[in-house]
């Protein structure tokens, strides 16, 4: 089963420039990731799942705990995150930052891992 979350709004301090070190900026984080769905689908029971909302609430913690410089930092951490879920099997993260440059729609850094291979 794959499931996605899209849009994951955060406000951390992410960057290397002084203005982005002293103030949050607005993040935001896309996931994927499949899993064996076959035991929580046939008992309808979220112990079986992957909890998408504790997910989320543990990317949103883990975005706002420490001051990051890069985004393939915070795109890493939290693909170690999904890896902690023994029922994922493989995952992917897009971080994006929508104020990074000037006249853009946002610059984004993406990491992804596959426990099969």
């Amino acid at each position: 089963m794959k499931i996605t979350v899209k849009g994951i709004e955060i406000q951390a301090v992410i960057g290397t420039q002084h203005h982005e070190r002293n103030s949050h900026q607005r993040i935001l984080v896309d996931i994927e990731f499949d899993y064996d769905s076959d035991k929580a689908a046939g008992t309808d029971k979220l112990e079986y799942a992957a909890d998408y909302s504790a997910i989320v609430a543990e990317i949103i913690r883990t975005a706002k705990e420490q001051r990051y410089y890069l985004l393939e930092t915070l795109a890493e951490k939290i693909v170690d995150l999904l890896k902690s879920y023994p029922v994922i099997r493989s995952g992917w993260v897009t971080v994006k930052k929508p104020s990074a440059i000037k006249n853009i729609e946002y610059v984004s850094a993406e990491a992804n891992f596959d426990a099969n291979k």
